[in-house]
């Protein structure tokens, strides 16, 4: 690697991390010099303390096992079957009519409503979690690749059909290249909601996990420890949304993301 092409990387990293540091800084300083109430914003030393203690005992690791294994496993199976039936209906157009009504009504539910019932269902355990992960990964990633494949420019379809193309071979070489930025842009939104939706579902009936020691902190007025578990999903999240994007940057190499500036 150059020095230029270093210096270049350098400096981008310290753009992004400018904005965490100064919210850091402001957070120690309001409540060192403004004396903001505890119960409002806790110390910042009292959350890195947190962090220490959760840390040492492994409580922290634990809870985050548990609820990154959820989310990761609702989110592939649930994006897997999104992206699936999303490709079939957006190719079959008259397919995608007979299930048109059925997906925007079952997508307009919102999941965490579903959380009771399929706490009913399915019992306390990972279950009804990883199922309600699932299903808010499946309706984002199937509503945009549905986008995708139905909206992919006629005139590659026509170029393609004039040199001899199949239609096997539109779908696989023209089609699902075209949709795949609107995929990714639904892998990114399903990779979001699903932490959501599950710490939703670990405070309503969890054992363990992340938002489960979120509802605990919560009971006791544990503010610090609030904290801590939130910046902890905070962490997380953005790690699933940079795996996201890497995978997107190397499956879709020709897409550089020009601007003006360069």
């Amino acid at each position: 690697m150059s020095a230029s092409r270093l210096g270049r990387r350098l400096a981008a990293l310290a753009r992004k991390l400018a904005l965490p540091a100064a919210v850091l800084v402001l957070w120690s300083f309001a409540t060192d010099f403004w004396k903001i109430h505890p119960i409002i914003l806790p110390a910042l030393d009292q959350v890195l303390e947190d962090f220490g203690t959760y840390g040492l005992n492994g409580v922290l690791a634990a809870q985050s096992a548990a609820s990154l294994r959820r989310c990761l496993l609702g989110f592939v199976l649930g994006s897997a079957g999104g992206i699936g039936l999303g490709i079939v209906l957006g190719w079959y157009n008259t397919l995608h009519d007979y299930f048109d009504v059925a997906i925007n009504f079952l997508r307009s539910i919102p999941k965490t409503a579903l959380a009771p019932l399929f706490l009913v269902w399915f019992g306390f355990g990972d279950l009804p979690k990883v199922l309600l992960v699932g299903l808010a990964s499946f309706f984002y990633t199937l509503i945009t690749t549905i986008e995708g494949v139905s909206n992919v420019d006629a005139l590659l379809i026509k170029s393609a059909r004039s040199m001899g193309a199949s239609s096997r071979q539109i779908l696989t070489t023209v089609v699902l290249p075209a949709a795949m930025p609107a995929m990714h842009a639904g892998l990114r939104l399903a990779a979001a909601t699903s932490l959501v939706v599950l710490v939703t579902a670990e405070m309503l009936s969890g054992n363990d996990g992340l938002g489960y020691l979120l509802e605990q902190a919560r009971g006791g007025l544990n503010m610090s420890t609030m904290y801590m578990a939130l910046i902890v999903l905070g962490v997380i999240g953005f790690s699933l949304d940079w795996c996201v994007r890497y995978c997107g940057r190397k499956l879709m190499p020709w897409r550089k993301g020009k601007t003006i500036s360069t």
